[in-house]
C-alpha cells in the first residue's frame, strides 16, 4: 500500500497520517518487544491501517498555551 494512492479522512493530511502512523508503529515495536506477542501483517502497515481508521487518537498542543504555562527564571540576587 503506498502512502500517495491512500485518501486521508477529512480534515487530515497525508503528513499528518504517515507522522502519527510512524510513532504509532514505533509504540507497536516496543509492545511487541516487551510482551513478545506478533502482529498479523507488518508493523508499519498495521499502524497505517489503525490511524486511518481512527483508533489512534492524537492532538495537538496549544504552544501558547505551553509557553504561558512556563515561569520566568529569577536570577539569585548578587
Amino acid at each position: 500500500m503506498k502512502l500517495s494512492s491512500l485518501v486521508p479522512p477529512p480534515g487530515k493530511s497525508k503528513y499528518e497520517l504517515a507522522i502519527v502512523a510512524a510513532r504509532e508503529a514505533r509504540r507497536l515495536n516496543d509492545w511487541i518487544r516487551r510482551s513478545g506477542e506478533t502482529l498479523p501483517g507488518k508493523v508499519t502497515a498495521v499502524a497505517l491501517g489503525r490511524v486511518i481508521r481512527d483508533e489512534v487518537p492524537f492532538y495537538y498542543e496549544d504552544l501558547s498555551v505551553i509557553m504561558a504555562a512556563e515561569q520566568p527564571l529569577e536570577l539569585p540576587a548578587e
